[in-house]
């Protein structure tokens, strides 16, 4: 299944851009939406400092001379970490204005960050993030479309679609409690404006739901669009990089051209 281009290349245009995150918001009426959801890759694992000599974390990528000029962008001239006035984000029980760490595992970032800098500078209307991100879990399992039906002989419940049921009751209960979980928003309408799906892992240890992760990815798209009440609703799938092409586990080759 080939779906527009993998959401990272969003995350990287977010650090190749180099015009500030501030911006004017001149008299906004809608806020746009994007859902964010996936395993532990949704999640994120960045690391954002360790070791003075680690390479990769994301404070190293803002000082090291080769990398610094892409990401010095998230620090303000005193070294702070830059908060976003005009990109939000819910993530369990935690919601506030989309910055460095706390939406992602401890110490770390996952997507959301690269993401809503990019939405964020391309958009004038402010954004709203929804993160669902449980690691370890599997399309064929608590991620199940209920247009996939039960897995094997077992039926929809605990293990299998509940994920996919709480992505579903969560983004409708905060798309009807925007003022009051986030007040700024009060008197804007709101548009469903992307999904991003960054998810494979689990579905390819197993033969099983490994062959059917294609009609399972199909279904979601279209039971989230059902479900949503939003028929046009933009779908980004992540590639699952499993260690590239040149692989010889079937199964996580299998996964990556069903994406």
């Amino acid at each position: 299944m080939n779906l527009l281009s993998p959401i990272q290349f969003a995350l990287i245009s977010a650090f190749i851009q180099g015009h500030s995150y501030a911006k004017e918001l001149s008299s906004p009426k809608t806020i746009k939406v994007f859902i964010l959801a996936g395993q532990s890759n949704m999640e994120g694992h960045g690391l954002i400092k360790g070791r003075p000599d680690q390479k990769g974390t994301l404070d190293q990528l803002t000082k090291d001379p080769a990398t610094a000029k892409k990401y010095q962008r998230l620090k303000d001239h005193e070294g702070n970490w830059k908060v976003r006035d005009d990109v939000w984000i819910s993530w369990y029980d935690k919601r506030g204005k989309l910055t460095i760490g706390g939406y992602a595992g401890r110490g770390s970032i996952g997507p959301e960050l690269g993401f809503g800098w990019a939405v964020g500078d391309h958009c004038n209307d402010p954004i709203l993030l929804l993160k669902f991100g449980p690691g370890g879990t599997s399309l064929a399992g608590p991620w199940r479309p209920p247009s996939s039906g039960k897995n094997g002989d077992k039926q929809r419940g605990p293990g299998i679609g509940n994920q996919y049921d709480h992505l579903i009751s969560s983004t409708k209960h905060q798309l009807e409690n925007l003022n009051s979980d986030f007040p700024q928003f009060t008197g804007l309408k709101f548009e469903l404006a992307g999904f991003g799906w960054h998810q494979g892992w689990n579905d390819g240890c197993s033969m099983k739901d490994t062959k059917e992760y294609e009609s399972n990815l199909a279904n979601f798209i279209r039971d989230v669009r059902k479900d949503l009440s939003s028929p046009n609703l933009p779908f980004v799938i992540a590639g699952s990089g499993f260690g590239g092409w040149e692989q010889k586990i079937d199964r996580r080759l299998m996964i990556m051209s069903a994406q």
